[in-house]
């Protein structure tokens, strides 16, 4: 299969090695790649080993036949004008995430893709992690931690904790829980600003062209039809930043370093509530042995063998994330802000497609 790659030095780059999504991948040839800054893409080129460069990602989709096109970007802005374009040319689409800004942005992209017959796949890593797909769910699911009862979600606590990365980094745990739970019915959450609940005046331009923002400090809880699940982060010193999600069940607890981290990849206890020092009963289920930034390109590889498994009419290795599925993971984080501003719990899916936070001053919400 012909293989485009569209990046941007210096606005959001190649995301998480997604230019080397395709690289070595049997059946995969790299035939272009697109990024307007020349020496970014004269160096992503020697990279890549793709055969030709362009300066427009549009040009390049005009003119090469591609089967799929890799949207590396990290900076989102743009990404519905990319996914438009690519389905225009009857392309597949494999993108960093977060995929877009709003539920509704979503709608359109998988409107076109549908209408094109194109695929809009999420690179979400943990889908192609066997230590995830091949352990750590089936686990659960099995009873291995017994009655799954509740998950907490922690998130990064630097100068960026809050809301900041909601529809970025998290949706890796939302996803997970999708993946064991299925749809949340309802979400309740605060947002804080410098500990004190964020009003329409701490609004701010979101992260990496994400949209609207607001406040540096966030708790939510999701129910799963009796399994909860909360999620926090908060600023802070940013020494350390946890960003994990724990599962705990009647017989056991597992941890979660999320998604790609250097280390173990799973841990687990044989309590519900284990004790947090001078417990020995901690065990290592999983350790992918190679780093964090390699442990994404694996998995990268992994599901693109299945993504061209897909289109071939194979049925893939890998169980991939669709856009429809991440259009809801935006959906859980949009739902977060309504409950801040409605002060109430909110019940999915939301009736509203936008981003609650753009029409919060203008409709006088307090």
């Amino acid at each position: 299969m012909k293989i485009g790659i569209i990046g941007h030095t210096g606005c959001g780059d190649y995301g998480h090695s997604l230019d080397q999504a395709f690289v070595d991948v049997e059946g995969a040839e790299i035939a272009a790649l697109a990024d307007p800054v020349e020496e970014g893409r004269l160096a992503a080129l020697q990279r890549t080993g793709a055969k030709t460069g362009y300066a427009r990602y549009a040009e390049m989709l005009e003119n090469e036949k591609l089967d799929i096109v890799v949207l590396a970007t990290h900076e989102i802005s743009n990404h519905l004008a990319m996914v438009l374009a690519a389905a225009e040319q009857g392309v597949h689409v494999y993108a960093e995430k977060p995929l877009a800004r709003t539920p509704a942005e979503v709608d359109t992209m998988v409107e076109a893709c549908d209408k094109a017959g194109v695929l809009l796949i999420m690179a979400h890593p943990w889908r192609g992690r066997p230590e995830i797909q091949r352990q750590a769910i089936p686990m659960i699911r099995d009873g291995g931690i017994g009655e799954p009862r509740w998950a907490r979600m922690y998130g990064f606590g630097g100068e960026n904790g809050g809301d900041q990365w909601f529809i970025d980094l998290y949706p890796h745990f939302f996803d997970f829980l999708w993946q064991l739970f299925g749809e949340p019915s309802w979400c309740q959450a605060i947002i804080t600003q410098d500990g004190r609940p964020a009003g329409p005046n701490d609004r701010k331009e979101g992260l990496f062209g994400m949209g609207t923002s607001a406040g540096n400090g966030i708790w939510a809880h999701y129910q799963f039809d009796g399994f909860n699940a909360e999620f926090e982060s908060f600023a802070g010193d940013g020494i350390e930043n946890p960003y994990r999600i724990d599962i705990h069940g009647t017989e056991g607890t597992l941890i979660l370093p999320g998604p790609t981290q250097d280390g173990p990849d799973i841990y687990f206890h044989p309590h519900s509530n284990p004790r947090p020092f001078d417990d020995d009963r901690w065990e290592v289920l999983a350790h992918e042995q190679v780093s964090g930034g390699q442990k994404w390109i694996n998995a990268h590889h992994r599901m693109a063998g299945s993504m061209m498994d897909l289109i071939e009419g194979r049925e893939p290795e890998y169980e991939l994330c669709h856009a429809r599925t991440a259009r809801r993971h935006i959906e859980m984080a949009m739902g977060a802000h309504l409950s801040h501003i409605t002060g109430a719990r909110v019940a999915f899916p939301l009736a509203e497609t936008g981003n609650p936070f753009d029409s919060w001053a203008e409709e006088g919400r307090t």
